[in-house]
């Protein structure tokens, strides 16, 4: 039987739903949780749920255990939930289409769909809406007339819980964040602030934003940000936090603390899921606790002003946010082995570029002047290759002259910067390239991707991909899964041929800048590492300002535990292009 290939949102509901019925039907309080625990760091994922059983990897996934492990291996081999049709069996399946309205769990979900017969998935929220219309929602037991009004509004305006929203990329979530911080620090009492969670741990998508808020005056902190103009709806305005939905759907939670606690906050809400418990469980089998306000020994709290103090009382190294995934962190930290991560001012160059000769804004020498201005000792101009069946052989020689001849002249005119020159070339299905060898080797270097057909099954992709690597001229594969966040799942090549080929005939792999690819995923960077692959760090702007999406790669590259000699784009000019064997 052929296998069951699947989209991790589709996973992620199926899980979802088992535990809804777990959760209805009161089973141990230990599956429940780890159910929890799984989906939450699934949840989080940016690589395919499927490649990685596929490649027999899904014990590498935090918080995966032999169970969850099995469900899976059934689902992928056979395409059945033998679990789920077991747990969910005389549930009512319209209380499935409830649950991720604002205020529906589960069980409130199977008291609503059984009060009112909700048997359809399709029909459920029209009938529910019908009956709040009419006030029948009020008599059930639990429920009231603040309740309906909620229920009522929450199917109307499609008001779903955080858990259910499409995550965001980052600059999304770093420019939110910007503004509530330009709007809070106006207030004198906030003496500090910094959002916590998957965005400083900086994960490719985001889902809401946790903002721990250092202060002497909590309760007028919460009443200026319950100001903040952009709320649209406060969910808890509490003494020490309040929990709002923006206008633009985000969720927000504001947390206050003293200043003599706030490391002690930062720590405990930046980790994810499984690292918490990890390092709770870490801590227990020292004697201590953990929690938002400190580190407790019997009945004695110890407060901690700074994230590193925390961790140094805990008798391990400090872990930087990007690595607190759950995965072997906290083992690394107790060793003294934890990876010293690349910085973005490590970065000497950018090979992979595009101006307006392809589908850039600006032109070369516009790109040239930002690239001095960046502090840069080299950069390669990488435009989409000009197409030989639309403009013939001839012509596209002569655009390979002339671009060399303009290039030359940019180098003899100035010694701030080198330019190199390159292609981003296509790999076709055919497992040729877009150009002949005859034009490639005119160019400095060759960055070879896949942008076409990226449905293609396993061998299909792998072979493709080997083709490319193992052509004289291809420096470079271009954002290797040719994932898109939120919009395409990533290719499914053999990683370890991948890798084994890469290293084997110096082929650099791509981490690919732009906010919505960061490609190679961490994972994979972690992967490619282990594997003795070389590793670049490119742009891929198409303007002057995305220069600056080069943060965003070195971010990804930092929770692939990637360090400076990890990527080749640290090194000087001399010992690059070395590097590149143009020398």
């Amino acid at each position: 039987m052929e296998d069951k290939r699947l989209p991790n949102t589709e996973v992620i509901a199926i899980l979802k739903e088992i535990l809804a019925a777990m959760e209805v039907k009161d089973v141990s309080f230990f599956r429940i949780r780890a159910y929890q625990n799984a989906i939450s760091v699934l949840e989080n994922l940016t690589v395919s749920i499927y490649d990685l059983w596929e490649n027999n990897r899904l014990g590498e996934i935090p918080g995966i255990g032999p169970g969850i492990e099995g469900y899976l291996n059934e689902l992928f081999t056979s395409g059945e939930e033998g679990e789920y049709e077991h747990i969910r069996k005389d549930l009512p399946e319209g209380m499935f289409s409830l649950i991720g309205l604002r205020g529906i769990g589960a069980k409130r979900a199977y008291k609503l769909a059984l009060a009112f017969d909700l048997n359809d998935r399709e029909t459920a929220l029209e009938k529910l809406k019908q009956f709040a219309q009419k006030g029948k929602i009020r008599d059930l037991e639990g429920f009231g007339e603040k309740m309906e009004i909620a229920i009522l509004e929450a199917i109307e305006d499609k008001k779903m819980t955080k858990n259910k929203k499409v995550r965001f990329l980052l600059p999304q979530a770093e420019e939110i964040t910007q503004r509530i911080y330009d709007y809070m620090r106006k207030s004198k009492h906030v003496i500090d602030l910094e959002a916590c969670g998957s965005l400083r741990r900086r994960n490719a998508t985001i889902g809401d934003l946790d903002i721990p808020v250092s202060t002497n005056e909590p309760e007028k902190v919460i009443e200026y940000f319950l100001k903040f103009p952009e709320i649209g709806e406060v969910l808890v305005a509490g003494d020490k936090r309040a929990s709002v939905v923006l206008t633009n759907e985000v969720q927000v939670d504001i947390r206050v603390s003293t200043p003599e606690a706030y490391g002690s906050m930062l720590q405990y809400f930046t980790g994810s899921k499984q690292h918490n418990i990890l390092l709770r469980n870490y801590a227990l089998s020292k004697g201590l606790s953990l929690s938002e306000y400190g580190i407790k020994k019997g009945d004695e709290l110890k407060e901690f002003a700074d994230e590193e103090d925390f961790y140094k009382e805990l008798g391990i190294s400090y872990i930087p946010p990007e690595l607190r995934h759950g995965n072997y962190e906290i083992e690394a930290a107790q060793k003294g082995t934890l990876p010293k991560l690349i910085e973005l001012k490590d970065i000497k160059g950018d090979i992979h570029f595009h101006t307006n000769f392809s589908d850039g804004i600006n032109t070369l020498e516009e790109m040239v002047e930002e690239a001095k201005n960046l502090g840069y000792e080299y950069i390669g101009v990488a435009d989409h290759s000009p197409s030989i069946q639309s403009r013939g052989l001839g012509t596209v020689l002569k655009i390979v002259s002339d671009t060399r001849k303009r290039i030359d002249e940019i180098n003899e005119s100035q010694d701030d910067i080198k330019v190199l020159y390159g292609y981003e070339v296509n790999i076709l299905v055919d497992n040729t390239l877009s150009l002949p060898d005859d034009i490639l080797k005119n160019l400095d270097y060759v960055i070879a991707g896949i942008h076409t057909a990226y449905g293609q099954d396993k061998n299909t992709v792998t072979e493709r991909l080997l083709s490319a690597m193992e052509n004289p001229y291809v420096k470079v594969i271009a954002h290797p899964s040719g994932r898109l966040l939120n919009q395409r799942d990533p290719a499914d090549p053999d990683w370890n041929k991948i890798f084994s080929s890469a290293r084997d005939n110096e082929i650099i792999l791509e981490i690919n800048s732009q906010p919505d690819r960061l490609d190679l995923p961490d994972d994979l960077v972690k992967s490619a590492i282990e594997w003795g692959v070389d590793l670049i760090i490119n742009s891929d702007a198409h303007s002057i300002s995305e220069f600056g999406f080069m943060k965003y790669g070195v971010d990804n590259a930092r929770r692939g535990w990637a360090q400076k000699d990890d990527i080749v784009n640290t090194l000087s000019y001399e010992k690059f292009v070395k590097k590149l064997r143009l020398m």
